[in-house]
C-alpha cells in the first residue's frame, strides 16, 4: 500500500526516473515485476524507459509474473510520450508538459488523437492547447511562442495607440485590435518546424 502516493512524491521533487539498483532493475522494471498498474502508468507518465534490464524488459517480467492487465497495457501504450497518458495526468502536470513544449503530435497514438474525445481535465487542455493561439490558450504554449505573442501583442498596442486606425483606415483602433487578435492565432505557432 502506498507505492502510487510515494511515487508521486518522488516524482514531484525531481527523482531520477530510470534510476537503476544496484542490480539494474529499474523503477518500472520492479513496478511491473509486482503488478503494479497504476505505479506502471505513472512513471511511464513521467517518461521512464521500458528497455530491458539485466532481466529483461518490464514487459516481459510483467508476463512471466501473471500481470497480463499490465502486459497488455505495456503493449497497448507502447508508442505513447508522456503527453498521451491523459489518464495518469493531474492538470498541473499537463499544462508543465505542454508550457515545456511536449509535442501534440508525436507518438502512436499521438497525444492530440488520444486526447478528442477524451475526458478528464489532461484530455481537455491538449484540447485547447491544439486550438490556434490565444488570449485563453496562451498559458499552454511554450515559453518561445509565449514570447512571440507577447511581443506581437505589445506591437500590435503600440500601433494602435500611435495610429488609432481600423481595418478600413479610419480613426477608430477597435476593429484593428479585433482584426490584431484573428491574426496572432495564425501568427503563433505550438511548434516550430
Amino acid at each position: 500500500e502506498g507505492q502510487l502516493e510515494c511515487a508521486q512524491l518522488l516524482l514531484e521533487a525531481g527523482a531520477a526516473i530510470d534510476q537503476a539498483c544496484n542490480n539494474g532493475a529499474t523503477p518500472l522494471f520492479i513496478a511491473c515485476h509486482q503488478g503494479h498498474l497504476e505505479v506502471a502508468k505513472l512513471l511511464s507518465s513521467y517518461g521512464a524507459s521500458r528497455a530491458a534490464t539485466p532481466f529483461g524488459t518490464p514487459e516481459e517480467v510483467a508476463n512471466s509474473q501473471g500481470h497480463a492487465d499490465l502486459a497488455a497495457w505495456l503493449v497497448a501504450s507502447r508508442g505513447w510520450t508522456p503527453l498521451a497518458h491523459l489518464e495518469t495526468l493531474t492538470a498541473a502536470r499537463a499544462t508543465s508538459l505542454l508550457r515545456s513544449g511536449a509535442s501534440l503530435h508525436e507518438g502512436e497514438p499521438t497525444p492530440l488523437r488520444r486526447a478528442v474525445g477524451g475526458a478528464g481535465e489532461a484530455a481537455a487542455l491538449v484540447r485547447r492547447a491544439a486550438a490556434p493561439w490565444s488570449p485563453a490558450s496562451h498559458s499552454l504554449f511554450p515559453a518561445p511562442a509565449r514570447a512571440r505573442a507577447a511581443l506581437l501583442v505589445r506591437s500590435l498596442y503600440e500601433i494602435h495607440e500611435r495610429y488609432h486606425l481600423d481595418s478600413a483606415g479610419n480613426t477608430n483602433g477597435i476593429a484593428a485590435l479585433d482584426f490584431g487578435h484573428c491574426v496572432l492565432g495564425f501568427a503563433i505557432a505550438r511548434e516550430t518546424q
